[in-house]
């Protein structure tokens, strides 16, 4: 199954209109307006207090993603362009050293955080790796599942018909971010109360958006890549904001890993991209 090649010549537009429908959802329709209107989200890292309803535009924003890309595929290729997803989405053997792959990219991260806090004066409980387990398992849902059917399953692979992947990468990157960006200006949000720098943000999900691009060509295109990759990234991200006690430069410098581990990465893959193009020079 070839599923880096999608049927059509208007992958682009696809992608276009599925980024622009994504956009405005959040931003118009359920995360927007809460900002405008001033109605806080229920906070997990503080105290303050949204009412119930708010939780509810904060989830149905966070799956906007996963669902306009299931309805978009569904109208440009019915049952079949769905349950091709499907089987990219479960198909769960992409090889150990993959697996392996994603692990070491979030130990690296988490490594270098957990540095960065006893560098600043800090400390940390590594036994909250341990305690916060149980919520492994929501974490899946809550950004792998609602999000990566549409920015790796259907924008990474449609624009790559067209352009270069790792381009591509940083496109799906800067959308992402500023997919995120009204959570930044909502009260109860997690980058809100945090206090999280936007441009430290934006750098980290352009960053961590290449290394996803390079799993998914690795892995011949599978959602279930990036599923795995977002889950243990979000769950360790998780245990180390709950285990810090947050200063300004540490805000900044826990993005640092990921940048890194893009800038190592992309090296290494322009050089692999340009060994395998075709000579065209006269012999």
């Amino acid at each position: 199954m070839n599923t880096e090649q999608q049927p059509g010549t208007n992958a682009i537009k696809e992608v276009f209109v599925f980024f622009a429908i994504t956009l405005g959802l959040v931003y118009f329709v359920f995360w927007g307006p809460m900002v405008f209107f001033r109605v806080p989200a229920g906070s997990f890292v503080s105290d303050v207090r949204g009412p119930a309803w708010s939780l509810v535009f904060l989830f149905l924003g966070g799956f906007t993603p996963s669902l306009v890309a299931l309805g978009l595929t569904w109208r440009s290729e019915g049952r079949a362009g769905l349950k091709q997803m499907w089987q990219r989405t479960i198909h769960f053997r992409i090889g150990w050293r993959w697996y392996m792959t994603c692990v070491a990219f979030v130990v690296f991260a988490s490594a270098c955080q957990i540095l960065f806090i006893y560098l600043l004066g800090g400390s940390f409980d590594f036994s909250l790796f341990l305690t916060q387990l149980p919520s492994a398992l929501f974490l899946i849902v809550i950004g792998p599942l609602s999000e990566e059917l549409g920015w790796r399953g259907y924008a990474q692979t449609r624009l790559q018909t067209r352009w270069n992947p790792l381009v591509t990468g940083v496109v799906v990157g800067t959308v992402w971010a500023l997919w995120h960006l009204p959570l930044f200006l909502w009260p109860g949000t997690s980058q809100h109360e945090l206090k999280i720098p936007f441009l430290g943000f934006f750098c980290a999900m352009t960053s961590l958006s290449v290394l996803f691009a390079w799993l998914h060509n690795h892995t011949n295109g599978m959602i279930w890549t990036a599923v795995f990759f977002h889950w243990i990234y979000t769950y360790a991200a998780q245990v180390v904001d709950s285990g810090v006690t947050r200063a300004g430069l540490y805000n900044w410098l826990e993005y640092v890993p990921y940048i890194l581990a893009a800038l190592f990465i992309s090296a290494v893959w322009i050089r692999e991209m340009r060994s395998k193009a075709p000579d065209t020079g006269n012999t």
